[in-house]
């Protein structure tokens, strides 16, 4: 889908890589996953999602966390990925629909601290409103497990980092997550740390200076696609390589 004027385009600024003698394929991996939906307001308090059946839900606080399910594809040299998220009832106000995500994968793909998802979502909400949401997600758990011969049909969950509403206000812990959205927060330039609240807040309608997370419980490999066509040799993952530098364009109003 187009990416609009009005939504973000993330960019990989600078690429810090060890020389690979050996060409790439560019190899395409799908996913799907299990995870949770959780908003909260600028001083980390959940806000309850009143559709049904998450109002019901006693598992996780009567819809302070949403169940949500969606899709993963992502090219290993390149690290550009696409996903979806399955609509859901949200505030009891109708669906949401997911225009589109889009990822960019940083680090070294080994499972450790670099190993970073850069998320880039638009919604729509009940078709009267739109949001553009920026996210940076700790993905060292499902790094972790391609790098221990994660295969087709294999889970990936009980392990990475904890998700950066792990300690909000009112409970409901979710353990480690192979893939969990952290307290990073973008700007303008880069990623400039960690303020506490999970994800980064909206700058535009209701649900303005609100935090969107979207933690992913469990993932699993659906799909392997090799190329064919050999690609130069600078990868991001996979490599032994670093990756650096992240740059944002700031979240425009909607």
């Amino acid at each position: 889908m187009d990416a609009k004027k009005t939504v973000l385009n993330t960019a990989l600024a600078t690429a810090i890589a060890s020389a690979v003698v050996a060409p790439a394929q560019a190899d395409v991996i799908d996913f799907s996953f299990e995870g949770l939906f959780t908003i909260v307001n600028a001083a980390g308090d959940p806000t309850q999602n009143t559709s049904y059946p998450y109002y019901g839900d006693t598992t996780w606080g009567y819809g302070k966390r949403t169940q949500i399910s969606g899709t993963m594809s992502f090219d290993t040299v390149t690290g550009a990925g696409t996903g979806t998220i399955a609509p859901f009832e949200f505030f009891a106000s109708g669906p949401t629909w997911w225009e589109w995500i889009n990822y960019q994968m940083v680090g070294d793909g080994t499972g450790g601290p670099g190993s970073l998802i850069i998320g880039n979502l638009l919604f729509d909400w009940n078709g009267a409103n739109l949001f553009a949401i920026e996210i940076v997600l700790d993905a060292a758990g499902l790094f972790g497990c391609m790098g221990g011969g994660m295969m087709v049909g294999d889970t990936c969950s009980g392990t990475g980092a904890l998700g950066g509403t792990e300690g909000m206000k009112g409970g409901l812990p979710m353990g480690p997550l192979p893939v969990a959205t952290s307290t990073l927060d973008t700007d303008g330039v880069s990623i400039t740390g960690d303020d506490g609240v999970g994800g980064s807040a909206m700058d535009n309608g209701p649900f303005s200076g609100f935090n969107t997370n979207f933690d992913m419980t469990s993932v699993t490999m659906t799909g392997y696609t090799p190329s064919a066509v050999p690609v130069p040799a600078a990868i991001w993952l996979f490599g032994s390589g670093l990756i650096g530098l992240v740059g944002f364009a700031r979240r425009k109003k909607v």
